[in-house]
């Protein structure tokens, strides 16, 4: 029953969402707070709760998959109704912390959150193949409340430019995951952009999404007025790797399945340069 919780909750997922907006908090405050977990304890649970409501809307097509098909609701193990239950808590007790955090303005995040993925996204996305790119926008959500938590606004430049480059970084992120698993997405009958654009114009469209997450980067790392030069050798090391493994798509060699390294490669190098800005902002407080 645990391991289900954790498997319809998208535990690890909605972990790693949450760090988002610790990050974004030390990038604020360069300090560590009691508000900084608070804010990511509050978009953990948000996240878990909208998780568990997508499994729900969309376990039949999960069921038809291969990667899905033992989700908790798709294999039957757990009712539509009890998935409906768990989501409602873990919202409720959201909006409950978010609020003691950032009052309204904390709800109106996280009922956006809801709105914009369980009845926008979630239903586009068994529409539109290019679903994902409206979708990118709840990236932004998490290192929102991170920054407001931290008593800045989002009007900020450094803000502007963090929340660009995590809605940027969702479409090739995505992208990476339809190449490796466009079988399924056709059997759960969802339009993918594989079938839309063809394989190879993917390819090169993920590489350019690509290229303008690492230009969003050097943007980022400008922005923040970085104060160790360490800091600056190694995000240009991150991006410079970035870049060399985002070539690997242009290769007439590529095959499908290298999308899963590259998908790795990516990740790490963008995560990187967003926890070396942190402790980045937090030597620059402290010393």
């Amino acid at each position: 029953m645990i391991k289900d919780f954790f498997s319809v909750t998208k535990f690890i997922l909605s972990f790693a969402v949450s760090l988002s907006a610790l990050f974004a908090y030390i990038m604020a405050k360069g300090e560590i707070g009691v508000d900084m977990f608070v804010a990511t304890f509050s978009v953990l649970l948000v996240a878990m709760g909208v998780s568990t409501l997508n499994q729900v809307q969309e376990y039949r097509e999960d069921s038809k998959m291969e990667r899905t098909k033992n989700r908790p609701i798709a294999s039957g193990r757990m009712s539509p109704r009890t998935g409906i239950i768990i989501a409602l808590v873990l919202i409720l007790a959201s909006f409950v912390f978010i609020y003691s955090l950032l009052g309204l303005t904390g709800i109106n995040f996280f009922g956006f959150a809801f709105i914009w993925y369980n009845l926008m996204y979630t239903p586009l996305k068994k529409r539109s193949a290019v679903a994902v790119v409206p979708g990118a926008i709840l990236g932004v959500i998490p290192p929102a409340i991170g920054w407001l938590a931290a008593g800045h606004t989002l009007f900020e430049l450094e803000f502007i430019a963090l929340a660009v480059y995590y809605f940027i970084w969702q479409v090739p992120h995505f992208w990476l995951l339809v190449m490796l698993f466009h079988g399924d997405y056709k059997d759960g009958g969802y339009p993918t952009a594989m079938r839309l654009f063809g394989e190879g114009t993917l390819q090169r469209l993920t590489f350019v999404w690509l290229i303008l997450t690492i230009h969003a980067g050097i943007y980022l790392v400008y922005t923040f007025n970085v104060y160790l030069t360490v800091t600056v050798v190694l995000s240009a090391a991150l991006g410079i790797w970035a870049f060399i493994t985002s070539l690997q798509l242009l290769k007439k060699e590529f095959k499908l399945t290298d999308a899963r390294a590259i998908f790795w490669k990516i990740n790490a190098a963008f995560l990187g340069i967003i926890i070396l800005l942190s402790i980045d902002e937090y030597v620059k407080h402290h010393l």
